[in-house]
């Protein structure tokens, strides 16, 4: 914890950042390098009945933190992936997860 979910990025890419965002994100978070998980989530986008390439879109899964550090987040993550490649846009969404819905070994947080 935090689970990061990469879509419309290729897998090269991902594994970059798995290597280099938390070295960043951990000290902003508060939190130990090893805690991240990093998923690549296979996608495919339409419109107008064909298929489409689309923006990066991040989740970032995690436990409630300030705006201060939700903004300083998301500029790095969006740094460090226009710098793997020629993205005009890229979207991060955090996805606030409950404490006490959050299990691991079957004990919550």
């Amino acid at each position: 914890m935090p689970h990061v979910r990469f879509r419309a990025v290729n897998k090269e890419q991902v594994q970059k950042l798995s290597q280099t965002l938390p070295a960043e994100l951990a000290p902003a978070m508060n939190t130990s390098p090893d805690n991240f998980t990093f998923e690549l989530v296979a996608t495919h986008f339409f419109s107008a009945g064909t298929t489409t390439e689309s923006y990066p879109f991040i989740e970032v899964l995690w436990f409630a933190r300030s705006q201060e550090i939700q903004n300083e987040c998301a500029g790095i993550i969006t740094r460090q992936l226009k710098q793997l490649g020629s993205y005009e846009d890229v979207v991060v969404v955090f996805q606030v997860l409950a404490k006490e819905a959050y299990y691991e070994n079957g004990s919550h947080f």
